[in-house]
């Protein structure tokens, strides 16, 4: 019973958090087309506020955040993470929306698996599982459909949004796979804190958050605020307690409640016009997802079920 309690707080946890990313970019888009606000300094703002309020919490709950300060190496790994990982997902997916909409811009981004099975067969000739061959092949069709709608002389949306979309999904690879080693060693708080505030601070260093004003109406307040608090901080909270409670696997199915909640608000709030074919494609992107999870799975059950034999035949 109490196994199915964390389980489905878990589910919870993860689904609430994807759908706030999917939120936050919608939300996002109505700031760039009702206000001076540009990709930089919302990405900025976003990961410095998130950053403090990372920072707050880790004293309340007495995480320990100062311990990595002690190994130049591992901070020279949270510089990496965060210039070739965290800052750039956040901008290039902002970018993105800047340049199409918060729908489009979050089903590229969720190419993110794909990138990184392609990475694991040229930098490492680790070639896919049936089912991530599969997965690239739905992918592939997929973004090919949104694009062009089937004619590969003409694009949708334009050069700007595609390539934008797409390198946030390479992005969102490169934000999966650098801090691995450091998740090893340290809290994901921790971590996260740190990136975060250094992303903010360089980010802040080009453009200050100073430098653009808004109107400060109740509205705009809100919306940055919704951003920062419930789109970055709690999302990142709710989503990491929730791999307490149920398997990655699991959490990387529910995350498609990110490209969902941000396809339904922009169609439904912000009057995004989506034809068949694109609600076709973005519906083969997120699959992916599911038929990488299944896969992951069937591994998983085999070499549980290798390991049992082998201790069998020890036995």
């Amino acid at each position: 019973m109490q196994t199915t309690q964390h389980e489905l707080r878990g589910i919870i946890l993860v689904s609430v958090s994807a759908t706030f990313w999917g939120v936050s970019g919608a939300i996002a888009q109505t700031l760039f087309d009702t206000t001076d606000i540009n990709s930089i300094w919302l990405t900025g703002i976003r990961m410095l506020g998130a950053g403090i309020g990372f920072l707050v919490y880790s004293l309340i709950m007495k995480v320990d955040l100062w311990s990595i300060w002690r190994h130049p190496g591992d901070l020279l790994q949270v510089a990496a993470y965060t210039l070739l990982g965290l800052m750039p997902v956040q901008f290039t997916y902002f970018l993105a929306v800047e340049a199409s909409n918060a729908a489009t811009a979050t089903i590229l981004q969720f190419m993110g698996p794909v990138f990184i099975a392609l990475w694991l067969v040229v930098a490492h000739h680790q070639f896919p599982t049936r089912s991530e061959g599969i997965a690239i092949f739905l992918a592939l069709l997929g973004s090919f459909l949104l694009v062009t709608h089937g004619n590969p002389a003409a694009l949708v949306i334009s050069a700007w949004a595609l390539l934008w979309g797409l390198l946030s999904g390479v992005s969102s690879a490169t934000n999966t796979l650098l801090p691995a080693k450091l998740l090893t060693k340290y809290s994901a708080v921790t971590v996260n804190t740190w990136s975060m505030l250094l992303g903010g601070i360089i980010f802040n260093m080009i453009q200050p958050f100073w430098s653009i004003s808004i109107p400060l109406t109740v509205l705009n307040v809100s919306k940055l605020g919704f951003v920062i608090l419930f789109g970055t901080l709690l999302a990142f909270l709710f989503f990491l307690q929730s791999l307490n409670d149920i398997q990655p696997t699991v959490a990387s199915l529910l995350d498609a409640f990110e490209p969902l909640s941000a396809t339904i608000i922009a169609v439904v709030w912000l009057g995004v016009q989506f034809e068949w074919l694109d609600l076709f494609g973005s519906l083969l992107i997120i699959s992916t997802v599911f038929v990488l999870a299944i896969g992951q799975r069937h591994n998983d059950r085999a070499a549980a079920d290798f390991h049992a034999a082998r201790q069998h035949d020890d036995s």
